[in-house]
């Protein structure tokens, strides 16, 4: 009879701790690109088109990766051609993550062909050589604690890299065109997924003019992104950092330039690309908001910008 009545209580307790584990783990995730824009494409032909790929970096559950979005082409971008839009999104991520395990994601953006294996691999060495300094990334699982530091250090890390990246990647090198970077870091609290997408932020320059800068930030666009109607029919938007449902997020990458020209002054330029991000659970877009404590007011709205989204 103690052995009759043992057998379920067993088998309710497995099912139990299963589903507890469920719960805790949570559904499988993923970290999508819904579109990729160029407001101003890196081409001095305003009509023209750029090549733009993504180098992928990180760690999730602690196993370190680095991969190029697309593996073997480009995606072809211009002021009304997106490189990707949300009816054939790219995952730049997917897995799953147990009880206080955490997945973070560095993407960077470049124009060109990538066809420079060296500089790239020089690149991915500096910019994994300073996230390694980060003693969190190499943690299996996080204490909130732990997941402050890690965003805290991969953001100062990766600001170090990038700041000294004309040293490596210029138009005077004929290399490819460094476009801009940003962090998703998801971590799995106690079967609560906490996640937040930081931007490299101001690296080059002021915040505000017309002079020579290099930034990738959360903040309103002037009313200059080309949007295509149901009826084909294409007009100059504003786009803010967020889409209408607070579903994905708007990264917005941009660089002012002088390019030396063969005879007279050197042309201003400037290289605007908007990239557009998901984070999914079960298949499912979570919703995302700016925090108040992130917003940094500028001299006007279109200069306002947020330092992180959650």
């Amino acid at each position: 009879m103690k052995i009759r009545l043992a057998l379920p209580v067993l088998a309710l307790s497995a099912l139990f701790m299963a589903a507890s584990q469920v719960r805790a783990q949570g559904g499988p995730l993923s970290v999508d690109l819904t579109s990729i824009r160029a407001i101003q494409p890196y081409n001095m032909d305003v009509n023209g088109s750029d090549d733009a790929y993504l180098l992928v970096t990180g760690v999730a559950s602690g196993k370190e990766f680095q991969e190029r979005v697309p593996k073997d082409k480009t995606f072809e971008v211009a002021t009304k051609h997106p490189g990707v839009t949300d009816k054939n999104p790219v995952t730049l991520w997917k897995g799953q993550l147990g009880n206080g395990e955490f997945a973070l994601i560095t993407v960077t953006l470049f124009q060109g062909k990538g066809q420079d294996q060296a500089l790239t691999k020089k690149f991915l060495n500096e910019l994994g050589g300073a996230d390694q300094k980060v003693a969190e990334r190499s943690k299996k699982t996080l204490t909130k604690d732990d997941f402050d530091k890690l965003q805290k250090g991969t953001l100062e890390a990766d600001r170090s890299v990038i700041k000294n990246i004309k040293q490596l990647f210029s138009r005077e090198k004929n290399t490819d065109h460094y476009g801009g970077q940003f962090t998703v870091v998801l971590w799995n609290n106690g079967g609560k997924l906490l996640k937040r997408l930081d931007p490299v932020g101001l690296t080059f320059g002021e915040h505000n003019g017309n002079d020579i800068k290099i930034y990738s930030k959360l903040k309103d666009t002037r009313n200059n992104v080309m949007i295509q109607d149901e009826k084909g029919q294409w007009s100059e938007q504003q786009l803010e950092p967020l889409n209408d449902d607070q579903t994905a997020v708007r990264v917005k990458m941009l660089e002012t330039e002088y390019v030396k020209q063969a005879a007279g002054n050197p042309i201003r330029h400037v290289t605007d690309y908007l990239c557009e991000i998901q984070v999914k659970q079960d298949g499912k877009p979570l919703s995302w908001e700016l925090p108040q404590e992130s917003e940094v007011t500028g001299i006007d709205i279109i200069h306002t910008y947020w330092n992180w989204a959650q």
